[in-house]
């Protein structure tokens, strides 16, 4: 089975760090792909579109080609506005998904904005949006959004480096969030779907992902611990939950 990931708020698939090859090696015989929103990483010179619906449709394009070098059933796996993305993606196309796993995600017409956005954190993102240091604003970004990570300062270096060789605009950023801002999760998928949440998240309320899981009647699985950026704070731990539920959990075309 093939599974594509996809990123959150300002982020590309190099975020993703050692997380593809751990899910490659929890599920039998899957490839791992990814995309990156328009805005970040491949497609940081184009602009963001300002909807989640557009953003979907956008990075579906750019996913056709790679679905038709890739045949079989694929999963989507999908964190933070990524979620919303995968969520309107897989609303308005059934049938290109025949799983989808939604990681610290929320929705407008399920919380309230200072749930999916806490406020204790929006200091922190405004300071970062104007900080010229790239390791400085990654180490203070990590700090807002990990719990399990000790070794940020390495990370934020890494990290740094990718903004300096696909750097995001501000107004990628913006766009982003206004986009996110607005999205209402769809009244249901139609394929088996997984909800995952840091139990510690300090950006989004873990409140959010446990009422989206009740509106969409999909399982939901919590870290105890956990921050926001679960794949780099669990990774494991992630994978894990995905093979169980994968292994419980047959799909409509009985792929894993």
């Amino acid at each position: 089975m093939n599974w594509l990931l996809l990123r959150g708020l300002s982020r590309e698939q190099r975020h993703w760090g050692a997380f593809g090859g751990v899910l490659a090696a929890a599920l039998p015989e899957a490839r791992v792909h990814a995309l990156d929103l328009a805005g970040t990483g491949t497609e940081h010179a184009r602009p963001s579109p300002t909807t989640v619906e557009a953003i979907a449709d956008d990075a579906r394009a750019r996913w056709l080609a790679l679905r038709d070098a890739n045949p079989g059933p694929w999963g989507l796996f999908a964190m933070s506005l990524g979620g919303m993305v995968a969520m309107a993606w897989a609303s308005a196309h059934e049938a290109d998904f025949a799983r989808v796993v939604l990681v610290n995600t929320s929705a407008a017409n399920l919380s309230t904005p200072w749930r999916r956005l806490s406020l204790g954190v929006i200091p922190g993102i405004v300071r970062a949006l104007v900080m010229r240091d790239p390791v400085r604003r990654e180490r203070l970004v990590l700090s807002l959004v990990t719990r399990e990570t000790p070794d940020l300062g390495r990370v934020a270096v890494e990290w740094a480096g990718y903004q300096r060789d696909r750097p995001v605009a501000r107004a990628a950023v913006l766009r982003q969030l206004w986009a996110g801002s607005r999205f209402s999760a769809p009244p249901r998928l139609s394929m088996p779907t997984l909800v995952l949440a840091g139990g510690r998240d300090p950006l989004t309320d873990p409140a959010c992902p446990r009422r989206l899981a009740a509106h969409l009647g999909a399982p939901l699985e919590v870290h105890p611990t956990g921050g926001h950026e679960l794949a780099l704070d669990a990774p494991r731990w992630l994978a894990e939950r995905v093979a169980a539920w994968c292994a419980s959990t047959p799909s409509p075309g009985g792929s894993p």
